[in-house]
């Protein structure tokens, strides 16, 4: 076996100026064999007996046997690829705790090249190129809507992680950006894209902008006129709005045209038509000639069919208020009773007594029913077994309207004010009136409310809109020419009746 020997330099000062390239110390020819370099490897280790002794001695090398071995070092680091290279740089720092002088030289070498990352590309600390998605998009997820968009900015990798379905549809999730359960489905269907797919963050947007429009009250008002008397109640579904008057008729507009004339109208009542309710084509209807009657309508682009189905008879006095479902319609009277109907029959199931006043609002859902009446109360009844459960008192005069979501009571009363109630419990969580709340000066005659706002109509011309959660004014709104006597609304539009005989769509 040869042995090793040192390369001999004339001088300190001919090294420090002649330095051998890397493939002159340990010679690997490209295509050469692994056992020629590990040969190699292997002569090093063995052989050199001044190393050895030097490492028992624990002296320090010369200057030209350091330089022999730095020349040996970068000839093998030359070899090595970039993780190789990355993984003895480690090392090789590990090596150095204990010395403050190679903190401080490399310290002072960093600072001289620009810092750290000083010959590094562009954003090579940017952690939406260096991470998975999945990581960044979770990184993202924690912005807020507006610094989201100002993401979009940064970059074009920026652009497209911040652009990701996942962080708008989880948006559009949330409960302050969310839509009713139709509303939901209108937008989904509207932001779908040919794939199947659907653009949330164009639905978010919309949402963005839809939401800041009813802060602002910044809406399109389209007026329909045709009735003859003041309107007492309307209701509207995707196309079309139905109103009931006075003029003991019952009017249908199409939303969808520019036109203020209404498609048809429905006679059959012989007194003031007080309230409505509408599903799909079934249309019931109650009036003060102590009628209930049920229609069908049905309108095409080029044909349209009206046909009363049902009469139903039993009241003795103006039928006030009315709900239906599928099966059973609940109304509410001035002779200060409530009546369970069966829809397609038209035969009274059961009257329940309760009110000592003429009952002038209601609302149920799968058990429960909510009612309202002249004198000032509010009951809630267990609708299967037709009791009273429990009577809520506070209002000053007569509740004339009011709305239930399962857990949440709110009315609205001729003392001008509105009350929030907790069905459980039955206390008054809030009172909304001019004095405290920027309420309404006049009597409170319709009002409805979703999951987190409230719209209130009012004899003061005005409807308003409110916080459900905080109780503040949102805003008022102000084109009817006398009080408002009816309104009914959805996460789009308003729809509301007046005195002053105009249906108004408030579109947002």
């Amino acid at each position: 076996m040869p042995e090793y020997k040192p390369v001999k330099c004339a001088s300190e000062s001919a090294i420090n100026h002649t330095m051998d390239p890397p493939d002159r110390v340990l010679p690997r020819p490209n295509g050469g064999s692994c056992t020629f370099y590990s040969r190699q490897l292997r002569q090093y280790s063995s052989l050199p007996s001044h190393y050895r002794a030097r490492d028992e001695r624990k002296k320090p090398l010369s200057n030209i046997e350091f330089r022999c071995d730095l020349n040996m070092i970068k000839s093998w680091f030359a070899n090595f690829n970039e993780s190789q290279k990355r993984t003895t740089l480690l090392e090789l720092y590990d090596m150095c705790n204990g010395s403050v002088w190679c903190h401080h030289g490399l310290s002072l070498r960093l600072e001289y090249e620009g810092g750290m990352h000083g010959r590094c590309y562009p954003g090579c600390m940017d952690f939406v190129t260096w991470f998975p998605l999945h990581l960044s998009l979770r990184i993202l997820s924690y912005l807020d809507p507006k610094s989201l968009a100002t993401c979009a900015r940064v970059s074009r990798p920026w652009k497209e992680v911040s652009y990701h379905d996942i962080l708008w549809q989880k948006l559009c999730q949330l409960p302050q950006w969310r839509l009713s359960e139709a509303g939901e489905r209108k937008h989904r269907e509207l932001h779908r894209k040919h794939n199947g797919r659907i653009d949330w963050r164009m639905a978010f947007v919309e949402r963005y902008r839809l939401k800041r429009n009813w802060a602002r009250g910044q809406c399109h008002v389209r007026t329909f006129e045709g009735h003859t008397q003041a309107i007492s109640c309307v209701q509207f579904d995707e196309d079309r709005i139905v109103s009931g008057s006075h003029d003991k008729t019952i009017k249908v507009w199409n939303m969808r045209t520019n036109s203020q004339w209404s498609v048809m109208t429905l006679v059959g009542h012989s007194g003031t038509v007080r309230c409505l309710h509408l599903s799909g084509n079934r249309l019931v209807s109650g009036s003060s000639d102590c009628s209930i009657k049920v229609w069908d309508l049905e309108i095409k682009p080029l044909w349209s069919s009206i046909a009363c189905k049902v009469t139903m008879l039993g009241h003795t006095d103006t039928v006030r208020c009315l709900q239906a479902d599928e099966k059973k319609v609940v109304s509410g009277s001035y002779d200060m009773t409530i009546k369970v109907w069966d829809l397609k029959g038209g035969e009274c199931l059961k009257t329940l007594h309760g009110h000592e006043g003429p009952v002038l609002c209601m609302q149920f859902d799968q058990r429960h029913l909510i009612t309202g009446g002249g004198d000032s109360l509010i009951k809630v009844w267990d609708l299967d077994m037709g009791e009273c459960m429990m009577t809520l008192e506070g209002h000053q005069n007569a509740v004339t309207c009011l709305n239930f979501d399962g857990e949440r009571i709110v009315s609205g009363s001729l003392d001008h004010t509105i009350k929030m109630w907790h069905r459980d419990g039955g206390t008054c969580l809030a009172t909304l009136d001019w004095r405290t709340s920027e309420g309404h000066t006049g009597v409170i005659r319709s009002l409805q409310a979703d999951s987190w706002r409230i719209v209130s109509a009012s004899d003061d011309k005005t409807l308003k809109v409110w916080d459900w959660a905080t109780g503040q004014r949102l805003l008022t709104l102000r084109r009817h020419t006398d009080g408002v006597t009816c309104v009914q609304f959805n996460d789009f539009i308003i729809v509301s009746g007046s005195y002053d005989k105009t249906v108004k769509l408030w579109d947002f």
